[in-house]
């Protein structure tokens, strides 16, 4: 509970957690959820690598026990961890297993399945499934008043995926409401770790924009989130064409047009505020 709360910041709920792990045996049926809370706490920390590990580990456990929760949650948030490294193949494998479990046990409205709905949101953006994507939102945006400071980690975390993906999706005022929400949170909770970081540099993005006279473009089509991961490589304008099947003019048409509603003027800029706001893989 003292692991779930993280009242005293991350470096203490990691000690909680794994005092937890290592008291239950591996018959007991709540080691899963021990390995699910001690992945969540070394994620505050920035040990991504641990993190990923032990969430892992924990969807190996609660699939053997059936506890649809802890699949729901470790899936969920090994997929996000894919997708910041632009694992994007993976992450799609381990949305469909979150989505399932849910579907198959009825968890709409539990807490622990609302990170479930903005994965597969932000990786419907990803794919240009616009449709797809506003769908997969409402899911969240109506389930997550069931995330509260008494669980701050995911409560924080929700709200600033769905955030990122409303601002990809031109929806600004979303956005923002989700900011202040985890300002909320955040003054029961102050002590999360990265996640302070991680919304801070989201803050940045939405606070220069605001400061630049700007709400911020319209949101990618679907031809342009196809081009964007193209940005990252070392190809040409002409090479991306061919890998595309479109014309040169096509291609810088859509590169400038990325780069007008991102608010940038270089590629590396580009591909710096895409990965921020959750369209790339860091």
């Amino acid at each position: 509970m003292r692991a779930v709360m993280c009242a005293a910041g991350p470096e203490q709920a990691v000690a909680d957690a794994s005092f937890a792990v290592a008291q239950e045996p591996p018959w007991s049926p709540w080691r899963d959820q021990a390995l699910c809370l001690c992945a969540e706490a070394h994620l505050l920390t920035g040990d991504v690598n641990q993190a990923g590990a032990l969430f892992a580990e924990s969807f190996t456990v609660a699939a053997a026990a059936g506890n649809n929760d802890v699949i729901v949650l470790s899936e969920s948030e090994l997929a996000l961890l894919a997708m910041d490294r632009g694992r994007w193949a993976e992450a799609a494998e381990r949305v469909e297993v979150a989505l399932a479990a849910v579907g198959e046990a009825r968890m709409d409205d539990y807490a622990t399945s609302v990170l479930a709905f903005a994965a597969a949101a932000r990786l419907a953006v990803h794919r240009g499934d616009l449709e797809g994507a506003n769908r997969e939102l409402t899911r969240a945006m109506r389930a997550r008043p069931s995330l509260t400071f008494v669980l701050p980690f995911l409560a924080v975390r929700l709200r600033l995926q769905l955030a990122k993906v409303y601002w990809a999706m031109a929806g600004y005022s979303a956005a923002r409401h989700l900011l202040r929400e985890i300002d909320e949170i955040l003054l029961r909770r102050p002590a999360l770790g990265v996640l302070l970081d991680e919304v801070s540099e989201f803050r940045r993005i939405v606070t220069s924009s605001v400061q630049g006279g700007a709400t911020g473009g319209p949101p990618l089509t679907p031809a342009e989130l196809r081009l964007l991961p193209y940005l990252q490589t070392h190809l040409t304008i002409g090479e991306i064409g061919e890998r595309l099947f479109v014309s040169r003019n096509t291609v810088s048409s859509e590169v400038a047009s990325i780069y007008r509603k991102l608010g940038v003027s270089s590629r590396s800029r580009a591909v710096k505020q895409a990965a921020t706001i959750g369209l790339l893989g860091g």
